[in-house]
Order: structure tokens, then C-alpha cells, then sequence
């Protein structure tokens, strides 16, 4: 059988070239906003300025501020392109062919997918910093105390509320992967049992239904546990305000339960069909 190592390096390599083209978009992006800017003088960035803001602000300013607005839009691109590159692998008979299970082969296609959300993001942040050093450096200002003030890490208690928004974007991440292939997984099911139907439009109709029954659910599950989560922390006098981690909590286990039922659909009915 084909090894983890072999199947993960592979790809990450055909997925890595999605972050690559974000990121060029995205430097682009940026580029072209830059020079509207300096066009129309519309300062479109001035919501995102973290200098410069009561005064002109500089090219790095600017550029710091576009770097920070356009990084979330990628993000959500970028997000949407796993999204459909992992279900063309899924119902890929080429990948299929590979010696190896397919339910093993759908928890590397997530497992790679999670990496490559980690390597955008680290590209990002690196990028982002280096523009932040070099902008405080243009106002002359000490880059360790301006760290400081900027990031809000002063204690131990700073440093976990990041470690906890890192936790909740993987289990955010997680889940998306999972309820998307739990769809498309279902919608193939469902429509290869409709003899002679197995159409693009009643795919699409199938799955349309199952999304928004699906949201509904999740939705209406959300809110009993954190109503519950509420009212138990209340009884208890320890409620904070802070709903991360319940919320982080259901994403990780609402993934599991779906990868479970992902793994049961794979090996029962698509699988069969691909093959």
C-alpha cells in the first residue's frame, strides 16, 4: 500500500500551487488598491492604518493597511479552493486507483488541507510582520515596545486568548472540510439511487436541500449547547462572556462525528461507484 508520507507529499504539492496563486492575487491586489489610492485619493485603507492614522500616512502605512484588508478576502478564497479540490479528489478515479483505503485517502485530503491552511498563514504573518518592522522603523520607533502595545501579549493570560483563537480557526477550518465532503458524499448516495435522474441539476437541488437542512441543524444544536454552557457557568457564578471554547469544542466534535459518518459513506456507497 501507498504510504502516508508518499500520498500527503503529493498533495500538499497539488494543493500548494492554490496558496501560490492567492498570494500573487492577493500582492496584486494590494499593488492595484495602492495606486487607485494614489490616484483618486480616496485612502481606501484608512480603516486598517495601525499608523499614520490622525496624520498622511506613509507608503507603508498603506501598504501594511491593503496587506491586512485583502488577507481576510484571500483567506476565504483560499478556503473555498480546498474546499473544491478536496471533493475532486474525493470523486477523483484516478486517486481511486492508488493502492491504498479510501477512507484513508479522504483523512489525508482533509490532513493536507489543514496544513496548507497552516502554510498560507505562517507565509502571512511573516509577510506582515516584515512590513511592520520596516514601517516602524520608518517613524524611528522602538519595534520591541511598539510589539508590545500593538499585540497586547503582557502575560500568560494574553497568550492563551491567541492559542484559543488558533485552536477555534483550526476547529472552524475542520469542520467546513468535513460538512462540505459530508454533503457531496450524500448528495452522491442519494442521487445514484434515483435511476435514469442522476443529473447536474438534481445533484445540485439534492445538495442545496441538504446544506440548508444541515446549517438549520447545526445551528439550532449551537444554540441548546450554549444556552446549556450559559446557564451552567452562570449557576456556578464562573461565567465570563467567553464562548470560544464551547464553540471550539463542538467544531472539533461535530468534525469527528462527521468524519465518521464521511468514513461510513465512503467505504459503503462512493467508493463502490468510483471504482
Amino acid at each position: 500500500m501507498t504510504s502516508f508520507s508518499a500520498l500527503f507529499r503529493q498533495m500538499f504539492v497539488q494543493k500548494r500551487r492554490y496558496a501560490h496563486l492567492v498570494l500573487l492575487v492577493q500582492t496584486f491586489a494590494v499593488i492595484f488598491i495602492f495606486l487607485m489610492d494614489l490616484i483618486t485619493s480616496n485612502n481606501f485603507a484608512k480603516g486598517y492604518l495601525v499608523f499614520g492614522q490622525g496624520s498622511h500616512p506613509r507608503f507603508w502605512d498603506v501598504i501594511l493597511a491593503l496587506g491586512i484588508m485583502t488577507t481576510a478576502i484571500g483567506d476565504v478564497v483560499f478556503l473555498g479552493l480546498l474546499c473544491w479540490q478536496n471533493e475532486k479528489i474525493n470523486l477523483s478515479q484516478t486517486w481511486q486507483l492508488i493502492p491504498v483505503l479510501s477512507i484513508k485517502l479522504w483523512w489525508i485530503n482533509i490532513f493536507t488541507s489543514l496544513v496548507e491552511c497552516a502554510y498560507i498563514f505562517v507565509i502571512q504573518v511573516v509577510l506582515g510582520i516584515i512590513v511592520f518592522v520596516i514601517d516602524c522603523l520608518s517613524y524611528g520607533y522602538n519595534i520591541v515596545k511598539i510589539f508590545n502595545q500593538t499585540s497586547g501579549f503582557n502575560s500568560w493570560p494574553d497568550y492563551a486568548g491567541f492559542f484559543e483563537l488558533i485552536f477555534w480557526l483550526i476547529g472552524l477550518v475542520l469542520i467546513i472540510f468535513c460538512f462540505v465532503s459530508f454533503a457531496n458524499f450524500l448528495t452522491r448516495t442519494i442521487t445514484d439511487q434515483l435511476l435514469g435522474k442522476n443529473s447536474t441539476v438534481i445533484k445540485i437541488f439534492v445538495m442545496a436541500i441538504l446544506v440548508i437542512v444541515g446549517v438549520t441543524i447545526a445551528f439550532r444544536i449551537n444554540d441548546q449547547i450554549t444556552t446549556m454552557y450559559i446557564n451552567h457557568m452562570m449557576k456556578n457564578r464562573a461565567y465570563s462572556g467567553d464562548t470560544f471554547p464551547m464553540i471550539t469544542i463542538e467544531y472539533f466534535v461535530g468534525s469527528l462525528i462527521l468524519g465518521i459518518v464521511n468514513s461510513y459513506l465512503v467505504q459503503k456507497f462512493v467508493e463502490p461507484k468510483i471504482r
